[in-house]
């Protein structure tokens, strides 16, 4: 949405957006209740928000400490993931991502947590718009979205009422956006299906395509 914002002295303009397992609300502006009134939207269960908040709340504290001891912070990743995690049994994935899950670079992993803090501190400060730049883009038509997610979760990391707003669009030809669900897959579909991946963001790219589930392609993928 800031590039989108910011087109007319950048002179780049997005024209397609692919979101790969994340997907967050609608646009403020786009007047999401009216467009989908009298449709059923499942809302997230008492164990799927917790499961939600608690891991980002381990992210979020490792990477506070990670400001004043890079050491600390590995552990205390270690320590609040085990806690989550192991004994809690509040993991947000399946066994299908377990073993991408142990990634070899812990320090990479611990940089990465970072919109997490940044996420909690702005909503401490009381900012109004800190998810203002993480929407959904307000014209789909004009900048379409293409968003795949991998089914094998115990809870899904995207918001069900931006993903009515893309099977809306696709269904009733509104735009060429489109939500693709890869049932055999987990967070990290792309390592686990990366030709499916590869041949539906292409097909996205080049403007075409059903929507729906995937399914695999000839094309051996360069993921």
């Amino acid at each position: 949405n800031r590039a989108i914002e910011e087109r007319s002295f950048t002179q780049h303009k997005p024209d397609r957006l692919v979101m790969l397992d994340v997907l967050l609300f609608p646009h403020s502006k786009s007047n999401y209740k009216e467009k989908l009134r009298g449709k059923e939207i499942q809302k997230p269960t008492a164990r799927d928000n917790l499961l939600s908040l608690s891991y980002r709340i381990a992210f979020a504290m490792s990477f506070a400490v990670l400001q004043f001891s890079e050491a600390v912070g590995l552990i205390v990743l270690a320590v609040l993931t085990t806690i989550v995690f192991s004994i809690l049994k509040l993991n947000p994935l399946q066994d299908v991502d377990k073993l991408l899950g142990r990634t070899k670079d812990l320090k990479h992993f611990l940089y990465m947590t970072y919109p997490y803090y940044h996420m909690f501190k702005e909503v401490l400060k009381g900012s109004e718009t800190v998810f203002d730049v993480a929407t959904l883009p307000l014209d789909l038509k004009e900048t379409p979205v293409l968003y795949m997610y991998g089914a094998k979760k115990n809870v899904m990391f995207h918001d069900n009422r931006s993903v009515a707003l893309l099977e809306r669009e696709e269904k009733e030809g509104l735009s060429e956006s489109r939500v693709v669900r890869l049932e055999e897959s987990g967070h990290w579909m792309y390592c686990q299906e990366p030709e499916v991946c590869e041949n539906e963001i292409r097909k996205f790219l080049k403007g075409g395509g059903g929507g729906g589930e995937a399914s695999s392609g000839d094309t051996q993928s360069r993921l």
